[in-house]
């Protein structure tokens, strides 16, 4: 059975236009079959951007390295560049048709100061991040869940934040169990709707 995390999904293209409004502002969304949540925006992934949001008020309009890891199509990258344009978003995904429409999508709203990767979790990424934000892959499996926390940890640079939403019943607290144990911290931002986010901070241990 194919997954929307499979690297070249065989599943026939069947475009399709979604829409999905934050803030009082509403952005389309170009989708397809083969990717993840191609009907609409998740919850998940619509809790963790009102949660990051309401969280981030930004003092300064410095820039900030922020990678986006399984992007998809680009919704938390393009809801982002959107409410903060000084951010240098990162966008990665294995899956090839996701990537193609993170950047129409991208394009589409005239964003700029993006960089693109295929990378399967973080074998292709270099450098560090600000930020990162996850809304990790259920079906894959404990073991690449958790090897996106453990890369997130390494690829943050200190006091930099990794925010992560997954459901309740999905094995929300072993998550917050793993986040605790490679950060030494996992805060409980928000709970609703069965999601939980949560945010970890790279501390000198």
């Amino acid at each position: 059975m194919e997954h929307y995390f499979s690297e070249n999904p065989n599943t026939k293209s069947e475009r399709k236009k979604i829409k999905y409004t934050i803030e009082n502002k509403t952005f389309e969304f170009i989708t397809d079959n083969g990717v993840f949540s191609k009907g609409k925006v998740d919850s998940g992934t619509d809790l963790m951007l009102k949660t990051f949001i309401k969280d981030k008020k930004f003092k300064k309009k410095e820039k900030m390295n922020v990678l986006d890891i399984g992007c998809g199509y680009g919704t938390v990258s393009v809801i982002l560049k959107s409410f903060y344009p000084f951010l240098h978003m990162t966008l990665s995904d294995v899956n090839e048709r996701a990537l193609k429409l993170s950047e129409e999508n991208l394009k589409n709203h005239n964003i700029k100061g993006y960089e693109i990767i295929k990378s399967s979790v973080f074998d292709n990424i270099s450098g560090n991040f600000d930020i990162i934000l996850s809304n990790p892959p259920i079906r894959a499996g404990k073991e690449i869940i958790f090897s996106i926390y453990e890369g997130a940890y390494e690829h943050l640079n200190l006091n930099g934040e990794f925010y992560c939403v997954i459901r309740t019943k999905h094995g929300a607290k072993s998550t917050q169990k793993k986040m605790e144990q490679i950060f030494g911290n996992c805060e409980t931002e928000k709970i609703d709707g069965g999601y939980r986010v949560y945010k970890s901070i790279k501390k000198i241990k």
